[in-house]
């Protein structure tokens, strides 16, 4: 069996990620190919680079908005990507797509065609900055004649991608789930820097709940529109409660939340992997 894994984008909420990564590990549960959007594709990238759940802990806890921001220069972002470049190189280095120990794809988008464009060759570096360039945040990236943004656009889980590329069984893994907007947030953590701390605030502001409902909105129906067409074998949806896109401080909550959603279902999941794989054997034989 063919164990594609699909992650999907949120922002600081793929620390979810790490912690579903972690309870499969212990599970035995590893995928053959991996697709990514956004966080998704980053953590993706990392995954298949060989490194471990614990590992990838402790390279996002080095990530807040104040580590990340770079003054924008003469690009058309708030940001430039210099600083989130060199964390990146710190640990992924050189490597390319055929350096990777796990087959990978992230998915992005053109801005020029307006089409999803899926990287899984060329430096890994490159491709991981175009799948998380959120538009305004970060700057396009550009690879020959494309200008790569955020995947998130088009394809937030790609679970088809996995699918296209051969994967007999697909684990897609979504940020989604979060609380109702206008929940009240029970986050007492304070931010670790003065940007982190600035945004907490400005995110109390009724106009960014309304933004942050209407990106979750459009990432679910995008998701749900290409389920419909062809769901994934398995969906994990982490429950997130109120933490945003850009909550690095709340990394840990983000962890536990994946790390729950795996134990939950488990039992499941172990359930329907083993009848996959006592089908095939059998249509061998």
């Amino acid at each position: 069996m063919k164990l594609g894994l699909a992650l999907g984008g949120g922002g600081a909420r793929g620390a979810a990620h790490i912690g579903v990564l972690a309870e499969l590990a212990e599970l035995g549960i590893q995928p053959s190919l991996i697709t990514g959007t956004s966080v998704g594709g980053l953590v993706g990238a990392l995954l298949a680079a060989d490194f471990t759940p614990a590992e990838m802990l402790e390279f996002f806890q080095q990530i807040n908005v104040g580590s990340i921001y770079a003054l924008p220069g003469g690009s058309p972002s708030i940001s430039s990507n210099s600083k989130l470049e060199k964390l990146l190189r710190n640990m992924l280095q050189d490597r390319t797509f055929a350096d990777l120990k796990i087959p990978l794809a992230v998915v992005t988008t053109d801005l020029v065609t307006r089409k999803e464009v899926v990287l899984d060759e060329g430096d890994v570096v490159t491709a991981v900055l175009a799948t998380t360039a959120l538009p305004i945040l970060f700057p396009p990236v550009k690879v020959g004649e494309l200008q790569l943004i955020d995947g998130g656009l088009i394809n937030n889980l790609p679970f088809d991608v996995a699918r296209a590329r051969g994967a007999s069984y697909v684990i897609a893994v979504s940020l989604s789930n979060t609380a109702p907007f206008g929940t009240p947030s029970n986050d007492t953590t304070p931010p670790p820097d003065v940007i982190s701390r600035a945004l907490a605030f400005t995110r109390r502001r009724p106009t960014l709940q309304v933004l942050s409902a209407i990106s979750d909105i459009w990432s679910d129906v995008t998701v749900r529109t290409r389920m419909a067409i062809s769901p994934p074998d398995f969906l994990l949806e982490p429950y997130l409660g109120t933490m945003g896109l850009f909550d690095a401080h709340l990394f840990a909550q983000g962890y536990e939340a994946g790390k729950t959603a795996v134990r939950e279902a488990a039992a499941k999941l172990q359930a329907e992997l083993k009848l996959v794989v006592e089908e095939k054997s059998q249509s061998q034989s």
